[in-house]
């Protein structure tokens, strides 16, 4: 009698599932619909707080630079070699992550390279293509400045570029999907919000992989394709929610403040590449060549603050729900649905 009370499955054996079930590992009368409302809170709470660090990283990657590298340079971890026989030949070091010979590195702003590594670490070395916590800092390595590009060109940079953004990109991509199925696009306009995301996501995924110290043409493509396609993605979602929700929509609001304001901070950030290159093409030094003081810093902000623009509308969209609840309500029928919900919930109640 014992065994057929504890056979929970109803397989007519009391087996290792029957004694998972006795510990609480499932509970077969769960709401569906509440575990996935729940499930979808979990990572928008993620989503909230792993924004601000991807920010912050970006936005202070000239100071973690010349600090990082600056205390580093000379980091190196110990390598142990063992002998056929498993005894231990030694253990052997190398020159430091940053090894480069001063003399091969060129600042474009004028500044001599040489003077600056003996001021801040003492050794006139400087940290090449992919050495370096982030990379070199210490002045501009590229024509028109300093570059977001040039800071995530190492190993640990992209990496922590790449892993804090998880979270956000993954936002955009739950944003879509139920942007798609609150506002029913046209067959057209769904697959231009759908393939604008993909476009941007494949090439991301390559520009992270194409470093511009090792592959600089294609990596310079890939950052035009990849932040062109996330700028058009967000005007899409904006102009699908205006037409579906109105102007005065908060989704419509979020979405279309940070494709305006992200694409005019990366126009403005633009202008010393364009002066450079428009004197190029021309032949003569017409325009002003921009790469100097604060204006060295202008390229690289226009593309640290328009990823953390857009990377961050998702995460400012659940932060203004939050804590201006009427908003919520989407399509303004009154009712608080379960897309809504999935959408927006954060720390969701249920009643019992």
């Amino acid at each position: 009698m014992a065994e057929a009370c504890n056979d929970l499955s109803g397989d007519g054996l009391v087996d290792l599932q029957d004694r998972l079930l006795h510990r609480g590992f499932v509970t077969p009368k769960r709401n569906v619909n509440q575990i996935m409302i729940q499930d979808n809170a979990f990572i928008n709470r993620m989503i909230v707080f792993t924004w601000p660090f991807f920010s912050l990283f970006l936005l202070l990657q000239p100071w973690l630079s010349n600090w990082a590298n600056n205390t580093w340079y000379d980091y190196t971890a110990t390598y142990r070699v063992y002998n056929k026989d498993a005894s231990v030949e030694g253990d052997y070091t190398r020159k430091g992550m940053c090894d480069t010979p001063a003399e091969y590195m060129h600042c474009t702003d004028g500044q001599n390279f040489t003077e600056l590594a003996l001021k801040y670490r003492g050794k006139a070395v400087g940290c090449g293509c992919g050495q370096g916590v982030l990379g070199e800092g210490l002045c501009p390595m590229t024509s028109y400045g300093y570059t977001l590009s040039d800071f995530v060109s190492t190993e640990p940079s992209i990496a922590a570029m790449l892993g804090l953004g998880f979270f956000p990109l993954l936002g955009t991509w739950k944003n879509t999907m139920l942007i798609n199925r609150l506002a029913k696009p046209s067959w057209f306009f769904e697959r231009v919000h759908n393939y604008s995301m993909l476009v941007f996501q494949v090439s991301y995924v390559f520009w992270g992989i194409a470093s511009d110290c090792i592959f600089p043409t294609a990596h310079a493509v890939l950052t035009v394709l990849f932040l062109g396609a996330f700028l058009l993605h967000w005007v899409i979602t904006a102009l699908i929610c205006i037409a579906c929700m109105g102007i005065a929509n908060i989704e419509s609001v979020v979405t279309t403040y940070v494709a305006c304001t992200a694409s005019g901070v990366i126009a403005l950030g633009a202008i010393p590449r364009i002066f450079l290159t428009l004197n190029d093409v021309i032949g003569i030094a017409i325009f002003p060549n921009w790469n100097r003081g604060l204006g060295s810093y202008a390229f690289w902000f226009a593309e640290a603050g328009g990823l953390t623009l857009t990377f961050g509308a998702y995460p400012i969209l659940l932060l203004a729900v939050y804590f201006f609840p009427q908003y919520r309500d989407l399509n303004h029928d009154g009712q608080y649905e379960e897309g809504e919900e999935e959408l927006f919930a954060l720390f969701p109640k249920f009643d019992n």
